[in-house]
């Protein structure tokens, strides 16, 4: 409401400052734009005229009056699942719609046509719209309830196709001046005009009951956070109709609007302007600022619009909370707040679209207020590029993205030549890196905070040498075993009494406190952090000590030493590979079977949604995940193999005394493709140590390898650990001291690392 009075007095001055009286214009040039932009605004993109041409084809075959018949009359439903094969993920992008498929769509996994004999609209919700027009939104509501839109989704996917058509249709115009196109571009867009005002409010979530509101209706809506209840898309945050803003801005160069006066009606133009771009600017600018990932879309969409309505207050209002946003969003060290590879892009993406719709912006004579003149966006951001550094480093050597927190394991950034190490303190994560080309190898070790897309996984770490990600971090996913990803049981640490890690409440982050960091020698690079306020209501210890030790070019190993006091049960994670099983060989017997390891009180369910899922586990336990589980006993030392096609890795083990041992399979997640239904085709291997008591000081040797082991011993010489390899036909021998403040390192092959003191709790 403050937002629309502060639009309201801006425009009232613009009005004086013009010398235009309120009573010598129309209430309908009253709510039109405040000064006239000169057209167009944003240069439209006419490159390719083949190929746009190619892609209109089907709507130039229509007759204008055919084609506004296209632009559908309601809202329609993005999240429909499919209620046959139950394919994919989030109930999103399983079923499509093309032209000519009338009110059906077809699932994108089990090819079946909706509606049909065996899953027929059974259901419908009446909505009565501003105009008095009626809205029926038919359904098919199974046995227990869950109700498909199919024809709404029709119509959502009609709704995004038309628009592209109305984009193409105008650039299409603007190169050649055929009205032809014209015509059919300006007609899209004032359909829309006509129809937008009666759009429904919904509430469109993922395995959700859809919910709808008046059409008139701004925020708040009952039951619904901001942003989420939506009249143009289904999310808040892209309801400015901005596609539909740059065909206008594009129109406006020189259409006759008057031939639309017989299909669309008199002043077309201003029609557009109204009740189409300026009353979903309204719309989405009463949600409350909340600043998450997707505020700088809203904010672009604002600046556009803005620009092409010629309103400096909607261009002034977005940089308001522009500044805002990027004030408290970023860590220093560069990240996005959320933690991730993947939402981190997707943030300095959106803030380079608004710094795009930005650029070179100037204020209109007359403007009262703060005055932009050639307004340059890198000033108004400071951390960008510290920003856009971070979205580079943060790759594994064949550039795929370091799937911390929820990362999609397929997005790529560029291979790295050399191994380079990453401190990133604020966001909680440092990376490790030797060697160059085909000999990398990075070491990643997490103690970030819960800020929303996190991982219950503190202390885990991923491994990639060998040309390949030894030890995987599954990533991102919104299948039903998302749960599972998330888990700390999923990640390479430790499970304390079978509980997933705290979660951060009253907004405090759960994080950890960095110990030491040294990546300057060339030999050893170590990180030691203390990740205890993860198990903050259990663990007295929970510190982990890694050394990544480079012997020679494609000879490099990691000592692991994770020490754990609190708790009776810790449990110690390693998972092998995501994107191939291979196979998993240990020195010692496992061979007795067990059904399950999920703990007495634990829930045997399994998640039927992404949201099925709980730390307690008392519903949905992570351990459900575990299969074929085999159990035995440690002995001192022993060794885990995992063998892929090209690559291997073994890892040397000494056990606490009394340590059981389980092996077993996990979903891999990633190679199902985002495909529910083949979950449980893919698996990857893994290995649990369990020590019991209360206080645990697990110590492993991780040793890469691309055809054949290398790494002839390891063993315990009282506190020193002693691994020996052959290098260049000598026998080598390093001699390996763990603990507070004196960490060593002591090479036959003539080298020694010594920690320097004034590194540690720095």
């Amino acid at each position: 409401m403050l937002i629309n009075q502060k639009i309201k007095r801006l425009w009232c001055l613009s009005v004086i400052l013009t010398v235009i009286t309120v009573d010598a214009v129309s209430q309908h040039k009253r709510l039109s734009v405040n000064h006239r932009a000169t057209h167009p605004v944003f240069s439209p993109d006419t490159t390719g005229i083949i190929g746009l041409k190619r892609s209109v084809a089907t709507v130039m075959d229509l007759s204008v009056d055919e084609l506004i018949g296209q632009v559908p009359d309601a809202s329609g439903i993005f999240f429909v699942g499919c209620p046959n094969c139950h394919g994919g993920a989030q109930e999103m992008g399983v079923l499509s719609w093309k032209s000519g498929m009338g009110d059906q769509v077809r699932c994108n996994y089990c090819d079946m046509l909706f509606p049909n004999e065996h899953f027929p609209n059974n259901g419908k919700k009446l909505i009565i719209a501003p105009s008095g027009k009626q809205q029926v939104y038919r359904y098919h509501e199974d046995a227990n309830g869950r109700q498909y839109f199919f024809e709404p989704h029709a119509w959502y996917d009609r709704w995004t196709w038309i628009q592209t058509m109305a984009d193409q249709l105008a650039r299409l115009w603007f190169a050649t001046r055929d009205n032809a196109y014209g015509d059919r571009a300006a007609a899209i867009v004032g359909r829309f005009a006509q129809l937008y005002p009666d759009y429904a409010i919904r509430y469109d979530y993922p395995h959700a009951p859809v919910k709808f509101f008046p059409a008139d209706q701004k925020w708040p809506y009952k039951g619904v956070g901001p942003y989420r209840g939506a009249k143009w898309s289904w999310w808040g945050y892209m309801d400015i109709p901005v596609t539909l803003a740059m065909a206008y801005d594009v129109l406006q160069t020189g259409y006759d609007w008057r031939r639309m006066d017989a299909v669309i009606g008199p002043g077309t133009d201003q029609l557009i302007e109204k009740d189409l771009l300026r009353l979903g600017y309204e719309f989405t600018t009463a949600n409350p600022e909340v600043y998450t990932n997707m505020s700088p879309r809203t904010y672009q969409s604002m600046i556009r619009v803005g620009r092409v309505l010629g309103d400096p207050s909607m261009v002034h209002e977005a940089v308001k909370r522009f500044r805002e946003f990027v004030s408290m969003v970023f860590f220093d060290d560069g990240w996005w707040k959320e933690g991730t590879p993947s939402y981190h892009d997707m943030t300095i993406n959106g803030v380079k679209a608004v710094a795009d719709a930005l650029a070179g912006y100037t204020d209109p004579p007359g403007w009262k207020g703060e005055r932009f003149e050639n307004f340059d966006p890198e000033q108004e951001v400071p951390v960008y590029k510290k920003a856009l550094a971070v979205s580079r480093e943060a790759v594994m050597p064949n550039g795929r993205k370091i799937p911390i927190n929820d990362t999609w394991w397929h997005t790529r950034g560029e291979a790295t030549d050399s191994g380079v190490s990453h401190l990133w303190p604020s966001l909680g994560n440092a990376v490790m890196g030797v060697g160059t080309g085909e000999d990398q190898v990075m070491l990643n070790v997490n103690w970030s905070g819960d800020f929303g897309h996190s991982h219950d996984d503190n202390g885990s770490i991923i491994l990639f040498a060998a040309g390949q990600e030894l030890l995987s971090d599954i990533g991102y996913t919104h299948t039903r075993y998302r749960g599972w990803t998330v888990h700390t049981a999923s990640h390479n640490t430790v499970v304390i009494n079978q509980r997933g890690q705290d979660k951060a409440s009253g907004g405090q982050q759960v994080t950890g406190k960095l110990l030491l960091y040294d990546d300057k020698h060339p030999h050893v690079k170590v990180i030691d952090v203390d990740a205890s306020p993860a198990y903050a209501s259990a663990a007295r210890a929970y510190r982990r000590q890694l050394l990544l030790v480079h012997a020679a070019p494609g000879r490099d190993y990691v000592v692991d030493r994770f020490d754990v006091e609190g708790g009776h049960d810790h449990d110690w994670f390693l998972h092998g590979m995501c994107e191939e099983e291979g196979t998993l060989e240990t020195s010692i017997t496992l061979d007795k079977p067990l059904t399950s390891l999920v703990p007495a009180w634990g829930g045997n369910n399994g998640p039927k949604t992404q949201y099925d899922t709980d730390r307690e586990g008392r519903r949905f336990h992570a351990y459900w995940h575990l299969r074929d589980v085999l159990g035995g006993q440690a002995l001192q030392p022993w060794t885990a193999t995992w063998r892929y096609r090209n690559a291997g890795l073994r890892t040397h083990l000494l056990s606490p005394d009394n340590t059981q041992v389980f092996r077993f399979r996990t979903p891999s997640v990633r190679r199902a493709g985002e495909d529910g239904n083949k979950l449980d085709d893919f698996f990857r291997q893994g290995l649990m140590q369990r020590h019991s008591g209360g206080k645990s000081t697990f110590l492993a040797i991780h040793e890469p390898f691309r055809k054949e082991t290398w790494i002839s011993g390891v063993q315990k010489d009282g506190n020193i650990l002693v691994v020996r390899y052959i290098l260049n036909g000598t026998a080598i021998e390093d001699r390996i001291t763990l603990g507070d403040g004196n960490i060593r390192v002591s090479s036959s092959a003539g080298w020694d690392y010594q920690a320097e003191e004034r590194l540690i709790n720095e």
